[in-house]
């Protein structure tokens, strides 16, 4: 199954999720196997928590970004700081 790497980013995810209401957020992930299943249910489980996805989704790369997914993050930035 795909899921959060268990020793690092689970707890990680796990002890700011309760802060995560209200919050705007960007989430980027790569992989190199399966379909990026993680991902969806990362986007559920942040947004259950009440975050807002910045750009309405995570954005995956399979294994290293191509430049449809290096514009997609270029644009998550642009949109992140345009909110300070």
């Amino acid at each position: 199954a795909e899921e959060l790497e268990d020793s690092v980013f689970e707890p990680f995810i796990s002890e700011i999720e309760s802060g995560l209401s209200g919050k705007k957020v960007v989430l980027f992930g790569s992989y190199d196997w399966g379909d990026g299943e993680f991902m969806r249910t990362w986007e559920e489980r942040v947004t259950q928590a009440g975050a807002e996805l910045v750009t309405g989704a995570g954005i995956t790369a399979n294994l290293s970004p191509d430049d449809e997914v290096t514009e997609a993050l270029k644009k998550a930035g642009e949109e992140l700081a345009a909110l300070v």
